[in-house]
């Protein structure tokens, strides 16, 4: 999988994903290429995106998952069926048979069938699995260390290259902190009519995004190649 999620870009340029924005309660930015967009409901997603929600609590349709992503909250669009959580709260009911794959610098699993809570803060990764048991791939400096699982309904929390640690509820902080939204069961939100694409606000920079994917290295060159396409490859 991470072959894939970091593989050039160049491979999956023209390749569609179908993933879009259903619900938003204001505009947010999302980067594309080197340009800043705003963005809202019905807006078609692309890989390589990266979607940045400010003050607002969004809701995708990625190939039949619902997907929740909460305030100050910045979320990567992979290849496939690929999500990076950078920072902040993300929510996801995966579809079945084929539900959204989810990484953040801690942790990747895949969401088929499960209903899942997601929470990223430089250096930790959070996740609560409440509808069935959830195997999960530990991560640190973008290389997998072991495999485990997180049971349904228990908590489980990856501080750097610590081993993934349970706990038999979530912890007084994650429960405060979780968006409101996310305490309903997600429903999907249909749009109707064709997407729109977003509307082009300036030129990015690479120092804006630099901060949020410092726990991602393979993910920060590739998109610092946007910006510097004579980047030399990491060896």
């Amino acid at each position: 999988m991470l072959c894939s999620l970091f593989a050039p870009a160049s491979v999956f340029a023209a390749t569609p994903i179908p993933i879009a924005i259903t619900f938003a309660e204001q505009a947010v930015h999302l980067v594309r290429d080197t340009g800043m967009y705003s963005a809202g409901r019905g807006t078609a997603l692309r890989a390589d995106d990266v979607i940045d929600s400010g003050n607002a609590t969004i809701q995708l349709d990625f190939a039949g998952s619902t997907v929740a992503v909460g305030p100050d909250s910045q979320v990567f669009i992979g290849r496939g069926m690929e999500l990076v959580l950078l920072k902040g709260w993300l929510k996801v009911r995966g579809a079945v048979p084929h539900g959204v794959r989810l990484s953040t610098g801690g942790v990747q699993f895949d969401s088929t069938g499960a209903t899942v809570t997601l929470h990223v803060v430089p250096g930790t990764s959070e996740l609560f699995p409440e509808s069935s048991d959830l195997p999960v791939t530990e991560l640190a400096d973008g290389k997998v260390q072991r495999g485990g699982k997180v049971p349904r309904e228990q908590f489980g929390v990856k501080n750097g290259t610590v081993p993934l640690r349970l706990a038999t509820r979530p912890s007084r902080d994650f429960l405060a902190g979780m968006p409101r939204a996310f305490l309903d069961v997600l429903i999907p939100v249909a749009v109707k009519g064709p997407t729109r694409p977003p509307r082009r606000e300036r030129r990015a920079t690479f120092a804006e995004l630099a901060p949020w994917l410092a726990e991602q290295p393979s993910l920060r060159q590739q998109v610092q190649r946007r910006f510097s396409p004579f980047t030399p490859a990491p060896r």
